[in-house]
């Protein structure tokens, strides 16, 4: 018992560490950097939009407009609500359709990445930019999380980890466990 206390406080001690001195950089859960995006995906007036959408997120989906709009394209379809959510996140991660995109049903190998991204984004209430900040940038909270998530092997282990130390659906706030776990962290470093 008291091997495995040390062995957590240990593990926790290296995260915080790790955190405080900044070895960890934004590019180690990424291995490519995604082409740049500006605040929207689609950018200019309707007619350039429309050109845009037909060439970018069509051709990437490998489907017709009428996938996500309807004839007068006034209306999304159900799959256009879902391409419009896509849509903020590929501006979050500064990322087009292609990045996880490959026609009909057809990925990327970061589409597995994404999944897990959005399950833990609607399992911790957060949007996409709560951590991302475009292309390579995370935002502080985003920093914090991709430590955490290296620290805990997050990859391998899924995002219902994460549910360990944070209370679901509050933006990251900790639960007993977490706070025990910081608190123990801020002894340890004379915080």
């Amino acid at each position: 018992m008291g091997k495995h206390i040390i062995h957590i406080n240990l593990l926790y001690f290296t995260f915080f560490s790790l955190l405080w001195f900044g070895v960890l950089d934004a590019n180690q859960l990424r291995p490519t950097a995604p082409d740049t995006l500006d605040n929207k995906y689609l950018q200019g007036n309707r007619d350039e939009r429309g050109r845009q959408c037909s060439k970018e997120v069509a051709s990437s989906l490998g489907e017709a407009c009428a996938f996500c709009h309807n004839d007068e394209v006034t209306l999304f379809t159900e799959n256009g609500e879902k391409s419009k959510k896509m849509m903020t996140a590929a501006v979050a991660i500064g990322a087009k359709c292609s990045y996880c995109h490959e026609g009909k049903k057809r990925f990327t190998e970061k589409k597995e990445i994404a999944d897990k991204m959005f399950e833990l984004s609607e399992m911790m209430g957060v949007e996409c930019d709560y951590c991302h900040a475009g292309n390579t940038l995370l935002t502080s909270s985003g920093k914090t999380a991709k430590t955490a998530m290296i620290v805990q092997e997050w990859g391998e282990n899924s995002t219902k980890k994460c549910l360990k130390c944070h209370v679901e659906k509050k933006q990251f706030e900790l639960n007993f466990h977490g706070w025990e776990v910081l608190n123990t962290q801020k002894g340890l470093l004379g915080l």
